[in-house]
Formats: C-alpha cells, structure tokens, sequence
C-alpha cells in the first residue's frame, strides 16, 4: 500500500510539473497570474517582512547545506551506508535536477529579483521549494523511522511541512520566484522524493 501511494504521487506531481512546464511558455492565464501575485506582493511587502523572509529563505539555501552535511557525516559516523546513499543522491540528486531544469527551461526571474538575487540565475523551478522538499522531507522521514508516539510523529510532519511551505512562501514574497515557479518546484521534488524513499523501501526489505 505504501508503494503504491507512493507511485500515484509521484504520478500526480509529474503530472503537475509538466502541465506548468507546458503553460507559462504560452504567456496565457498562469503568466498574468503570476504576474498579478508579484505585483501584489511588491507594492505590499515591507522592510521587516523582506528580513524576516529573508531569514526564512536561508532555511533553503545556507541551512539545508549545513544539515546536509550533518546528516551525512552521522550516517558515516554509524556506518548506516544505505540511508548514507539514499541521503547523499537525494540531497546531490535534488540540486542537480534543479540545476538541469533551469538550464532548460530558461525562465527570467520576476522584474524586482535583482534585490536578493546577485548572480544570474533562472526562475523556473524553484530551487528553494525543490531543495527544501526532497531534504525536509527526507530527514522527516528518518527521523519518523524511530518515533512510535502518534502525537510526536504529527508534530513532526507538520513542523517539517511549515518549514517547506515556509520556503516557498519566502521566496514568493520577496519577488525572487512566480507561484508557478515555486509551485513547479514542490512538484518535482515531491516527484523526487517519492522515488528516494521507495528506493529506500525496496532496498530495505530485501536486505
């Protein structure tokens, strides 16, 4: 049953993926949506609601390479060589797909970008929203391996969810990505993230 949960989400985000993919190009509805939120966003934003999310964006970017780091050097540690992999290609995994989409599908950034974002880099997907589904996701999903209490496993999921709607939500703010940027980036690695675990699964079971 897991698995195939697992197989009908990723499914469901691939599909999802491509239907984005295939809709901003065309500068039809979901452009001027994302257009209109980015104006929204920029004529309401503030200054200590930029530095507050600007805090909540390095939950995607500096703080993920910190616990990537960790993690693996404790999977080392313990000499757990499968979650190490499955840690590893999941983590190196994500920030390649996301450098591989972007260099594919060239979207410009939205117009106020250039505030946050220094070097030039593309918009679609969304590396934050990516990075931090696959790794939050992940490091949850270990974490729960070895929790049994029902009320400490929902705080768990939740927390890690916040943190990743969190993210995605920062990145909308300070008008460095589209909704559908961010939305594309949930999606694939909601898609990659399925895969690791039930990678994981499979390999667990037959060890």
């Amino acid at each position: 049953v897991p698995l195939l949960i697992a197989f009908v989400v990723s499914v469901l985000c691939m599909w999802g993926f491509l239907a984005l993919a295939d809709a901003f190009p065309e500068q039809g509805a979901l452009t001027r949506l994302d257009l209109a939120v980015d104006t929204w966003f920029q004529s309401h934003s503030t200054e200590p609601g930029e530095s507050i999310f600007a805090i909540v964006s390095a939950f995607g970017s500096l703080v993920l390479y910190v616990i990537g780091v960790t993690v693996a050097a404790l999977f080392a540690y313990r000499r757990d060589w499968l979650r190490l992999t499955v840690w590893c290609t999941g983590v190196g995994g994500a920030a390649l797909i996301d450098w591989a989409l972007k260099a594919l599908f060239h979207r410009v950034r939205p117009p106020g970008a250039s505030e946050f974002i220094h070097l030039g880099s593309w918009s679609f997907p969304s590396g934050h929203a990516l990075n931090s589904v696959v790794d939050y996701a992940l490091l949850a999903f270990f974490i729960l391996e070895h929790v049994r209490d029902r009320r400490l496993r929902r705080i768990i999921r939740s927390a890690a969810g916040c943190v990743i709607a969190a993210i995605g939500f920062s990145r909308i703010y300070l008008g460095v990505h589209y909704v559908s940027d961010v939305t594309a980036g949930y999606l694939a690695g909601g898609l990659f993230v399925c895969k690791r675990i039930t990678g994981y699964e499979i390999a667990r079971r037959r060890r």
